[in-house]
């Protein structure tokens, strides 16, 4: 039996409709408001969930080939891995869709490069952020930058989801910049604009607003603030082409769009829960929340986070292209095909992951990071920034739960029922009081 067999067109077409189409619709790069609730509204993840479990079980095995083998949808451990493994080597993400509309905003980032260049850039990277460390050298800095921030919102008893994008707002530009860059909104604000650009796809073209972000970011390597992220250039590898100006914006999307959205999706199961706000508020009772090694002994709060990439995952599918001819899971594959991962499938498929639908924060407190969750991904190409964000995000709920008691006021979220497929985090509303 083939690992990956040949889907019928059928087959085909509603794996891209159901798989592809919201993801696109939502936007790759920036997440549109209005695509997000009407998607949320019509229950698009738990739809492609559906689909794919009735379609994986008359393809057995690895994935299946779409389109004629064009196209190869996975949704086996070991293809996943295999995958992953040999990312920006035998499969490239600097090409189709991804590669496209990256190239409008940060065309020589990390996450686009290959061969050579990623690993010049990842070398890089990794000496930044301090991959290999689990605790930043700057980490107090940052602890201090959370503390400081959390401080100074002024809610008047509702918490929204754009109260909680100015707070990440500031702690991105002061952790990458220092904390003279606090109210320079203008660099997010050029980011979030060159990022919706890019979510058309087709007609990109060159923009003054990509000249002038990238001069306000040059403006701000001229004197490194000690303690920021880019202070830690000049100690870090680095030559001609590591072009460490277009590492920047990753960060800044990362931190600001993707750990601001997945802390608020992550705030909201804790709250929404009084077993798991109890167990939480129990493990931060005496904890040194200015101590990065009491933060990041914050095990089960970390578990709540993880749990809260892996049930509504920011990036819901990951996408490869063969740079040559290979094999993937014994099977032939051509130059060019283009591979997928569908995280909005893998990450809750019934049959595969046990509890799929629920929160278990415990799934994460040993340390193994399984290749069918890929919310930070895995791999050569896995998130260089993996403990900075774990960090961060744990930090900036502990805060608030310590400064307030916040009750979740919208979506309605049921202790101990399935969690749903889609959790529209622009609409999360919470009731906040000082806490006691």
């Amino acid at each position: 039996m083939s690992a990956l067999p040949e889907a019928s067109l059928k087959d085909s077409t509603r794996v891209v409709l159901v798989g592809v189409l919201p993801a696109l619709v939502r936007g790759l790069f920036s997440p549109r408001p209005r695509a997000m609730k009407l998607l949320t509204t019509l229950d698009t993840d738990g739809k492609a969930v559906k689909t794919l479990a009735g379609i994986r079980r008359r393809y057995p095995g690895q994935g299946a080939r779409l389109l004629g083998g064009r196209l190869v949808v996975l949704w086996g451990e070991d293809a996943i891995r295999e995958v992953l493994d040999q990312s920006a080597d035998a499969y490239a993400s600097d090409s189709g869709a991804k590669g496209k509309g990256m190239s409008h905003c940060q065309p020589d980032a990390l996450t686009v490069s290959r061969g050579e260049e990623w690993r010049d850039r990842r070398a890089f990277n990794e000496a930044v952020l301090a991959t290999e460390e689990r605790l930043h050298p700057d980490a107090a800095r940052f602890l201090e930058v959370v503390a400081d921030e959390v401080g100074r919102i002024r809610l008047f008893g509702k918490l929204r989801w754009r109260d909680f994008e100015r707070l990440f707002d500031h702690i991105t530009l002061r952790v990458i910049f220092g904390d003279r860059a606090r109210d320079d909104q203008e660099l997010t604000e050029l980011l979030e604009k060159l990022m919706g650009e890019a979510n058309r796809l087709v007609g990109l073209s060159g923009s003054d607003e990509y000249h002038e972000f990238y001069g306000l970011i040059e403006r701000q390597l001229k004197d490194p603030e000690p303690g920021s992220l880019v202070a830690r250039f000049a100690d870090a590898p680095h030559s001609d082409r590591t072009r460490t100006m277009q590492q920047i914006p990753h960060w800044m999307f990362a931190m600001r769009d993707t750990l601001g959205a997945n802390t608020y999706r992550a705030l909201a199961l804790v709250v929404a829960d009084p077993d798991v706000e109890r167990r939480v508020r129990e493990e931060l009772d005496g904890a040194d929340l200015s101590g990065p090694a009491a933060v990041d002994g914050l095990t089960y709060l970390e578990g709540c986070l993880e749990e809260a990439m892996r049930l509504w995952p920011t990036v819901p599918l990951l996408a490869r292209e063969t740079t040559r001819d290979t094999t993937l899971a014994g099977e032939q594959l051509e130059e060019g095909t283009q591979v997928m991962i569908l995280n909005t499938f893998n990450h809750r498929d019934p049959e595969q992951v046990q509890g799929a639908d629920r929160l278990q924060p415990e799934r994460w407190q040993n340390g193994d990071r399984s290749y069918r969750f890929n919310h930070l991904s895995n791999g050569s190409q896995y998130c260089p920034g993996i403990p900075l964000v774990l960090l961060l995000g744990k930090a900036v709920i502990a805060r608030l739960l310590e400064r307030h008691e916040l009750v979740l006021r919208e979506p309605e979220l049921e202790p101990g029922e399935p969690l749903p497929h889609m959790l529209d985090f622009f609409a999360i509303t919470f009731d906040v009081r000082a806490a006691a």
